[in-house]
């Protein structure tokens, strides 16, 4: 009796100790991304098939802004203009002369931009955090109907430094942030984007 006793104590040390370490996790992965809903900087995105063969390369410029306002402008090869005031999120393919708008919340599993631009503390309930050598943490959905199989995140110093998504198809998206730099905020105006007429926009619900 003693014995199971000691056992079930034991137990329920190692569990509570787990626990203890995952929610340290947690909070010093807050912390990291909270420093980063204030930044702008560049990125260059690779997308590999799941053999590892380069499948598309680009590159451009970004801004996020609190609360869940960003700018993700692929400058090339082809230029697109991802732009959310908050509320929704405008994606624009510059050379289709297309647009497609959407509600934010539809965005977050499948754009960069979005997963970080989101409060951490909404987000990060939604996955199970793993904490990696070298500053890098994996998320992996807790969803499995999510559009990503996990998520990694590097940091240098307090700075995003790069995120690596594994889709639900085998394809691996690699994007590096350079030249980041911390606002103190900017004017609206960066997050509303002005349409030519000749573009066909089309709203999702």
């Amino acid at each position: 009796m003693f014995n199971k006793i000691v056992i079930v104590c034991l137990w329920f040390l190692s569990c509570s100790s787990s626990f203890a370490l995952a929610e340290d996790i947690n909070q010093a992965l807050v912390v990291l991304l909270e420093e980063n809903r204030n930044v702008e900087g560049e990125f260059r995105q690779i997308t590999y098939t799941e053999e590892g063969k380069e499948l598309q390369n680009s590159e451009g410029v970004f801004l996020l802004a609190q609360p869940n306002r960003f700018v993700w402008d692929s400058i090339s090869p082809f230029p697109q203009r991802i732009v959310s005031n908050g509320e929704t999120v405008t994606i624009w393919d510059v050379d289709l002369e297309q647009a497609t708008q959407k509600p934010l919340a539809k965005t977050v599993g499948n754009s960069p931009a979005a997963l970080l631009s989101q409060p951490a503390v909404d987000v990060l309930p939604h996955y199970k955090v793993l904490a990696l050598a070298g500053n890098k943490y994996r998320l992996t959905p807790k969803d499995e109907d999510d559009l990503f199989q996990t998520l990694t995140l590097s940091f240098k110093g307090d700075l995003i430094a790069a995120m690596s998504l594994k889709d639900t198809l085998g394809q691996t998206t690699v994007i590096e942030f350079t030249n980041l730099e911390h606002h103190e905020g900017v004017s609206a105006e960066n997050f509303k984007i002005d349409l030519p007429k000749h573009v066909d926009l089309i709203v999702e619900q």
